[in-house]
């Protein structure tokens, strides 16, 4: 079990695009975060799949990189959520397949991410699977699974707006206020499903 954790007060419509950025490690480096492209993030509330290419060019298993790992890490909503680092290829020829996002929403508000990994061991996979991972992005009404959660969401929110409130009439009033808060997201899960033992 990992951490996805941040603040949680931006709402979103149906539809909005969910930011994304990944950056991925390899022999020992790290590159910087980089934007994924809007055509491959999600979308508030609405279920879609995806083909990303998390192996650089340069990095091809087929190449030099066939024994070594390589990892990817992904980053939502401005880093308010970010992953661990994900195996891609780990060395020994199992390569990441297919990732699915669960994005816990409540009414207009994301609360969490956890995701689901498979590998396929490089026999049963060919050249396009490398180069690409399936990624599926599927919402969950987190109000429905934890109404615990909901009633913090709302809460949050309205502290939020309390605050925002609060200081405008402190600025009115030439009153100066320090407002230190730090809220933090569902915990992310990473649940792992190896085809190594299938046909």
């Amino acid at each position: 079990t990992r951490s996805a954790s941040g603040t949680y007060a931006l709402r979103f419509r149906r539809g909005d695009i969910l930011p994304v950025m990944k950056r991925t490690q390899f022999l020992g480096e790290s590159s910087a975060w980089h934007e994924v492209p809007h055509d491959a993030c999600p979308r508030f509330d609405r279920a879609s799949s995806v083909q990303l290419k998390p192996i650089s060019p340069t990095h091809q298993p087929d190449g030099g990189a066939a024994g070594e790992g390589y990892k990817i890490a992904f980053s939502f909503l401005n880093e308010q959520f970010q992953t661990p680092w994900i195996t891609v290829a780990d060395g020994t020829g199992n390569f990441l397949t297919h990732l699915t996002f669960s994005i816990e929403v409540v009414g207009d508000q994301v609360m969490g991410i956890t995701w689901e990994l498979t590998y396929t061991p490089v026999q049963q996979a060919d050249k396009v699977a490398h180069e690409d991972v399936h990624v599926d992005y599927v919402f969950v009404d987190a109000a429905q699974e934890d109404p615990a959660l909901a009633l913090t969401a709302l809460f949050t929110g309205g502290l939020v707006l309390s605050a925002f409130a609060f200081l405008s009439v402190a600025a009115e009033s030439d009153v100066v206020l320090t407002i230190a808060s730090s809220v933090y997201a569902a915990q992310g899960q990473r649940r792992t499903r190896s085809h190594a033992n299938e046909a």
